[in-house]
C-alpha cells in the first residue's frame, strides 16, 4: 500500500504539472485527493503494533535502496500529514483569488512537499530517510520562494534552503558513522553508539535536526520563511517540515543512550530556542510572525523533553507533537483569512472582530487556549504531561528544565494572550470581506480538533501511547488525564496560566518597534560573502588559459605521487623484459620531446602521433595485440581530429618565452616521474595473486565466451568499456562536425 499512496501521489504530481492549467484554483482541490486516501488510511493504522515493512534494492552490495516502515510513529505522522495536509489544500482553495497565477505550479509543488513528508516519515533506512530529507529542504524551497518576483521572498527561500540543505549534509556524515558503528544503514536495525564515534555522530545529527526545526541559532529562516503564501505557513512550518528535526531526534535518541553529548546538546537547543522563541513572538506585530516564533518556542520544548531521555517526557514529547499540529495550524488558518478578509494581519491595526467574526473567533480561542495549555482542550492534557514529566526529574536536570520549562510556558500563554487580544479585543473597526466556507471551515475544523482530542481521550491516547511505546517501552503505563488531580503539576499549571494572562494583559496595548533582524541579516551577509569569495576565487582560477590548466593538472599529478616515495622497493623494479623494449621506450621518450620542442602545429601533432605508435608498440611486445589495436586507432583518429582542427588555425604556435617553455618541460617531466613513481609503489606492495585462473575458468561457463580478454571487457569492466566506447563515440562526432564546418567554410569562401 505504500508504493500504491506514493505512486498516487507521483500520479497527480505529474497530472497537474503537465496538464493542470486548464483547472485554475480547482488544481488544489485535485491536489487534495491523494492526501484524503491517505489519511483513511493512516486512520486505519493508527495506533499500530504491527509495522509494515517494504522494501526495494537497488544496489545490493551497498544496500542501496527504498526501505519503509509504517509503525505507530509512523502512523501518527501520516495522519497529521495527510489529515492536515487536505484540510490545507481546501483551505487554499479559498485563500487564492481566482484570477491568481501559477496555482497548478504550488498544488503540484506543495503535493510534492507532502509526498517527500510522508517518504521521510515511512523511511527505515538511511539513504530512504535522507533523500527524503533533502527533498523537502527543495520543495519547501519552491513553496517558500512562490512570489518569487519579490527579491526578499528570494532571499528568504534562499536562507532556507542553504540552512535547512547544509543540515542534510550534516545527517548524512552523522548517518555514516551509526551505519559504521552497527554495520547496517537499517534504522531500526542500528545499535547504540557509543565513544567518540557516537559523540561525533550526536553532535551531527543534533545539528541537522536543529537546523530543520529552526533551532537558534539556525531558526533565522523561519521568520522569513512566513513571506510565503499562509497555506504553506499552516503546512510546513506548523504541521510537517519543522517537525521532522523532532522526529528525528525522537527516532534516534534511542541510539544515543550512552551519550552524555547528546543529551546537554539538545538541552541547549532545546532551552535557549524555548525562551528565546517565545521572547521573539512578543517582540512582533505581525501576526504570522508571533506564531512563528512561537512555533520555534515550542519546537524548542519538544526537543527539551526528548533530549531528558526519561519515558514520561518521551511520551509528553509525543503527545505535545500531535496537539501542536493541530492548535498551530488553526492558528496559522485564521489569521490567514483575517489577513484575506481585512487586508492586514497586523494586531495593532485590528481589534473588534469578535463581533463581526464570532466564528473564527472561536476557533482562534479554542486553538490559542489548546496552545496555552488551558481546559478542556487537547493542548491542556498535553502540557500537563510535559511539566510532570519534567517536575519528577532529579538534581542538575530539575532545576534547569523545571525553571526553563515552566517559564517558557508562562510566556507562551502571554503571547497568546497578546495575539487574541490585538485581533480581536478591543480596538478600531475595521472592514471585511464577506466570509468563504473554503476560507474559513478548515480552521474551525482543526479548532474543534483540539476540543475533541480533549473529550475523546481515549482516542488520543490510542494514537499517541503507542508511539510513544515505540521509541520507549517503558511510556506504557502513561497517558493523557482530563483531570490529573490536586497535583504539584496541576498548581503549577494553574500558576502559570495566571501570571501568562496577567502578563499577556499588561503587553497587549504595548506596540513594540519592529525588531531588526540581525540573525537573518547575517545569515544572508554569510551567504553573500561565500558567493562573492566564489566568484573571486573562480576568476583567479579559471582564467581561460589551457596551458595552465594543463601545467596546473600535471603538477597537481606529481605532487599526489610523493607519498608513494616511501613505499618503493628497489627488487621488484627492472629494466626490460627484452633489449627491444628499451629501443621502443627511448623512442617513445625522444618523440615526446620532439613533440614539446617542435614549432609548428602540424609537426606537434604528428610527434604526437609518434609517441602513441611508440605506445603501442610497447603494448605489442608486452603480447597485448588488442590493445594495439585500441590505441592505433585512438591515435589515428586524434590525429586525423588535430590535422582537421589545425586548418583553422596558423601553421607555427605563437612565440614562447624559455621560461615558460622551461615550466612546462618540468611540469610534464614531473608528471611522467610522478606515474612512474605511483606505478612502481603499486608493484612494490602487490595485493595478492592475480585471480588469472579463475578469470579464465570462468570466461567460458559464467561469460560465455571464448576470448578471456573480451569478456574481461564486455563482463568485468562492462562499465568501464562503455566509458571508453562514449568517449571514443565523442570523438568520433567531434571529428564529424569538424569536418562539416571546414566544408561549410570552404564553399563559403568559394
Amino acid at each position: 500500500m505504500i508504493w500504491l499512496l506514493l505512486g498516487l501521489h507521483l500520479a497527480v504530481i505529474g497530472a497537474l504539472a503537465t496538464g493542470g492549467r486548464p483547472l485554475g484554483r480547482f488544481a488544489l482541490l485535485a491536489g487534495a485527493l491523494p492526501l484524503a486516501v491517505t489519511s483513511v488510511w493512516a486512520v486505519v493504522h493508527a495506533g499500530t503494533t504491527s509495522p509494515l515493512v517494504v522494501d526495494q534494492l537497488w544496489v545490493e552490495g551497498l544496500d542501496l535502496g527504498f526501505r519503509f516502515r509504517m509503525d505507530a510513529l509512523a502512523a501518527l505522522m501520516t495522519l497529521l500529514i495527510s489529515g492536515i495536509g487536505t484540510v490545507v489544500f481546501v483551505y487554499a482553495f479559498g485563500y487564492f483569488s481566482p484570477s491568481a497565477q501559477g496555482l497548478q505550479r504550488f498544488a503540484a509543488t506543495l503535493l510534492a512537499f507532502s509526498a517527500s513528508m510522508l517518504g521521510l516519515v515511512w523511511a527505515d533506512s538511511i539513504w530512504t530517510l535522507f533523500i527524503f530529507w533533502e527533498l523537502t529542504s527543495v520543495t519547501s524551497f519552491l513553496l517558500v520562494g512562490h512570489k518569487h518576483e519579490d527579491d526578499s521572498v528570494q532571499a528568504a527561500a534562499r536562507r532556507a534552503l542553504m540552512i535547512t540543505g547544509g543540515g542534510g549534509l550534516a545527517l548524512l556524515a552523522g548517518f555514516l558513522l551509526l551505519a559504521d558503528n552497527s554495520g547496517t544503514v537499517v534504522i531500526s536495525d542500528l545499535s547504540v553508539a557509543g565513544g567518540s564515534t557516537g559523540t561525533l555522530a550526536a553532535v551531527l545529527i543534533m545539528v541537522a535536526a536543529a537546523t530543520k526545526s529552526a533551532q537558534i541559532p539556525f531558526h533565522v529562516w523561519l521568520p522569513g520563511a512566513m513571506a510565503a503564501p499562509t497555506p504553506v505557513s499552516a503546512y510546513l512550518h506548523s504541521a510537517t517540515m519543522v517537525k521532522a528535526g523532532v522526529l528525528l531526534i525522537a527516532v534516534t535518541g534511542p541510539f544515543f543512550t550512552e551519550s552524555e553529548t547528546w543529551k546537554w546538546l539538545g538541552l541547549t537547543f532545546g532551552i535557549t530556542s524555548m525562551l528565546w522563541g517565545a521572547v521573539g513572538a512578543l517582540r512582533h506585530s505581525d501576526g504570522k510572525l508571533i506564531l512563528a516564533w512561537g512555533t520555534i518556542s515550542q519546537l524548542g520544548l519538544l526537543i527539551t523533553l526528548l533530549s531528558l531521555g526519561s519515558a514520561k517526557a518521551t511520551f509528553a514529547a509525543i503527545s505535545l507533537l500531535f496537539a501542536h499540529a493541530l492548535f498551530k495550524a488553526a492558528l496559522f488558518l485564521v489569521i490567514g483569512e483575517i489577513d484575506v478578509r481585512t487586508g492586514t494581519r497586523d494586531i495593532t491595526q485590528l481589534g473588534g472582530l469578535y463581533r463581526t467574526m464570532p466564528v473564527t473567533f472561536a476557533a482562534a480561542v479554542a486553538a490559542g487556549a489548546s496552545m496555552a495549555g488551558i481546559p478542556p482542550l487537547l493542548g491542556f492534557a498535553a502540557k500537563e504531561a510535559a511539566i510532570e514529566a519534567v517536575l519528577g526529574l532529579e538534581g542538575l536536570e530539575l532545576a534547569i528544565a523545571a525553571t526553563t520549562v515552566i517559564g517558557g510556558a508562562v510566556l507562551t500563554v502571554a503571547y497568546t494572550t497578546r495575539f487574541l487580544f490585538g485581533v480581536f479585543g478591543p480596538g478600531p473597526a475595521v472592514d471585511i470581506s464577506p466570509a468563504k466556507l473554503t476560507l474559513a471551515g478548515p480552521g474551525w475544523l482543526l479548532a474543534a480538533a483540539s476540543v475533541v482530542g480533549f473529550l475523546a481521550l481515549g482516542l488520543a491516547n490510542d494514537i499517541v501511547g503507542p508511539a510513544a511505546i515505540e521509541l520507549d517501552a517503558d511510556a506504557a503505563v502513561y497517558s493523557l488525564l482530563r483531570w490529573p488531580g490536586l497535583t504539584a503539576g496541576l498548581a503549577v499549571s494553574v500558576g502559570v496560566v495566571i501570571i501568562g494572562l496577567g502578563l499577556g494583559a499588561r503587553l497587549r496595548s504595548f506596540t513594540p518597534t519592529t525588531p531588526i533582524p540581525r540573525g537573518a541579516n547575517l545569515a544572508d551577509d554569510f551567504l553573500d560573502g561565500v558567493l562573492e569569495g566564489a566568484r573571486r576565487v573562480t576568476a583567479r582560477v579559471q582564467h581561460g588559459s589551457l596551458p595552465v590548466y594543463v601545467a596546473t593538472m600535471a603538477a597537481t599529478a606529481a605532487a599526489a605521487s610523493l607519498p608513494f616515495l616511501a613505499a618503493l622497493n628497489a627488487d621488484v623494479l627492472i629494466a626490460w623484459d627484452r633489449p627491444l623494449q628499451a629501443f621502443v621506450g627511448a623512442a617513445v621518450v625522444l618523440t615526446a620531446f620532439a613533440s614539446a620542442r617542435v614549432g609548428s602545429r602540424l609537426g606537434a601533432a604528428v610527434a604526437l602521433g609518434a609517441v602513441g605508435v611508440g605506445v603501442s608498440g610497447l603494448f605489442v611486445l608486452h603480447g597485448a595485440p588488442d590493445l594495439l589495436l585500441t590505441q592505433l586507432l585512438v591515435e589515428t583518429v586524434v590525429v586525423v581530429g588535430f590535422v582537421i582542427g589545425l586548418g583553422h588555425l596558423s601553421s607555427n604556435f605563437p612565440p614562447v618565452g624559455t621560461t615558460w617553455r622551461s615550466i612546462r618541460l618540468g611540469v610534464a617531466g614531473l608528471g611522467g616521474l610522478g606515474v612512474m613513481v605511483a606505478l612502481a609503489a603499486s608493484a612494490s606492495q602487490p595485493a595478492g595473486r592475480p585471480p588469472i585462473g579463475e578469470i579464465a575458468d570462468q570466461a567460458v561457463v559464467t561469460g560465455g565466451g571464448q576470448n578471456v580478454v573480451n569478456v574481461i571487457l564486455t563482463d568485468i569492466r562492462g562499465l568501464d568499456t562503455l566509458g571508453e566506447v562514449v568517449v571514443i563515440g565523442t570523438v568520433a562526432l567531434g571529428i564529424l562536425a569538424l569536418t562539416r564546418t571546414q566544408r561549410e567554410t570552404g564553399r563559403n569562401r568559394r
